[in-house]
């Protein structure tokens, strides 16, 4: 017989069994929630701060390449990039 190996079949299996043990012990008070708020509070902040570093990412590049634009035609407008011609 081949063995599970998967660590996640194992905690999915161990959630199943502990959820079906509580709606068995279920008072009308108490109800299962598979998804609770907290989860999904966290999922947003995760996402929003997930958004956030991209656009931080994103703004920190283009000021970079803005600044490198801006060196090079100062240097470029003070005569710094023209090759100084040979004299012979």
């Amino acid at each position: 017989m081949a063995q599970n190996r998967d660590p996640a079949f194992w905690r999915r299996f161990s959630t199943a069994i502990h959820l079906d043990e509580e709606s068995k012990a279920t008072t009308p008070e108490k109800e299962v929630t598979l998804w609770s708020d907290n989860w999904i509070k966290g999922q947003e902040r995760k996402r929003r701060r997930t958004i956030l570093c991209g656009f931080l990412i994103f703004f920190l590049t283009a000021l970079f390449v803005v600044g490198v634009i801006v060196v090079i035609v100062w240097l470029n407008a003070h005569h710094w990039l023209r090759e100084v011609p040979k004299s012979t």
